[in-house]
């Protein structure tokens, strides 16, 4: 089975603001690495994404629309260092009746030293998909 990667407008911003504190932290050319990895990460969600990641603590509601997992992206590094992880939060939709294609929505990208990742670990988070 195939599946689409599509990512919420939102994304992007969050990435940047990553980004930025992956530079302070361990320089330009790292973070362009860095950057590079994340990329490719989201996008192979594609391939397959379900055992690499896990299910996120989330309301009813929105267990009936679609499966919330995440993935952990650590960086390029051999050895990853928290500061640079970050968590990968995406919505997986199974295809339905005569489809052969699954679509898979990137949520959210946020850092693992922040708020948010403890309140999306929690299930305090209230951002949606919609």
């Amino acid at each position: 089975m195939t599946w689409t990667v599509t990512r919420k407008e939102t994304i992007e911003a969050e990435v940047d603001l990553l980004l930025a504190r992956v530079a302070r932290l361990r320089g330009v050319d790292y973070a362009a690495h860095w950057d590079e990895g994340l990329s490719v990460a989201i996008e192979s969600l594609g391939d397959f994404p379900g055992p690499r990641s896990f299910p996120r603590v989330i309301g009813e509601s929105e267990r009936r629309r679609a499966d919330v997992r995440m993935r952990l992206y650590s960086g390029p590094d051999k050895k990853p260092a928290p500061s640079v992880a970050c968590h990968i939060v995406f919505a997986v939709y199974d295809p339905v009746q005569d489809e052969t294609e699954g679509r898979v929505l990137v949520l959210r990208v946020i850092g693992t030293r922040t708020q948010a990742a403890g309140d999306v670990l929690t299930g305090g988070d209230s951002s949606s998909d919609a």
